[in-house]
């Protein structure tokens, strides 16, 4: 379902450094500045919020009561009504959104830390940022605060293919090297730097 994948696309872009660290200037903008959380997060998509609550055997009715409960049921089903636009107008829960953007905040620095010492592709910093995707994923951000995030990877990655281009035409145009040759070897060298100085030795990887 849509939820599904916007956790899939919250989980996935948590790795990408500066989206988790944008959200969190957000969240700290508006509750610093007196803003609305309505403008940075909707509410949240758990894991479970698509599982049905098990079924229950309603008790035996009294006919007798039905007629008497009718004027009171009435009453309550107004009030009820009455406290959900309550609960839209509010937007998310203050303390939950504190709660969670708290834990994410802690996980972040922790992540940030694993990364410092171990190294991004290290196993424990990994597990870090895998923990701090579980944290981020769940959180429903509007519209804009999620296109936005979506963007600044999308920008990214338009960067990085122009790089690639440029690399590959210095290589292949200026440097004379069979096309074939670098579309087979670039991959996986693309941050290796000694991958170019092994080139003219016939030695590359």
């Amino acid at each position: 379902r849509i939820e599904e994948g916007i956790r899939e696309v919250m989980g996935a872009i948590a790795h990408f450094p500066g989206t988790v660290d944008h959200i969190l200037s957000e969240y700290t903008r508006v509750t610093s500045e007196g803003g609305r959380l309505s403008d940075v997060l909707s509410g949240y998509i758990d894991p479970d919020d698509g599982i049905a609550p098990p079924a229950e055997v309603p008790p035996p009715v009294d006919p007798k009561a039905v007629k008497a409960e009718g004027a009171d049921d009435e009453e309550e089903e107004s009030a009820d009504a009455s406290d959900e636009e309550d609960e839209v107008e509010s937007g998310p829960d203050p303390v939950i959104a504190q709660q969670r953007f708290g834990a994410v905040s802690d996980q972040m620095e922790i992540t940030r830390k694993a990364l410092k010492k171990f190294g991004r592709d290290d196993k424990h910093a990994i597990a870090e940022m895998v923990a701090l995707a579980e944290l981020f994923m769940p959180i429903k951000l509007v519209p804009k605060q999620f296109e936005g995030l979506v963007e600044r990877v999308r920008g990214a990655l338009e960067r990085l293919r122009a790089q690639e281009r440029a690399i590959m035409q210095l290589c292949v145009r200026d440097a004379r090297m069979p096309r074939a040759d670098f579309l087979r070897q670039f991959p996986g060298n693309e941050v290796d730097e000694s991958w170019t100085d092994a080139l003219p030795k016939g030695k590359s990887k």
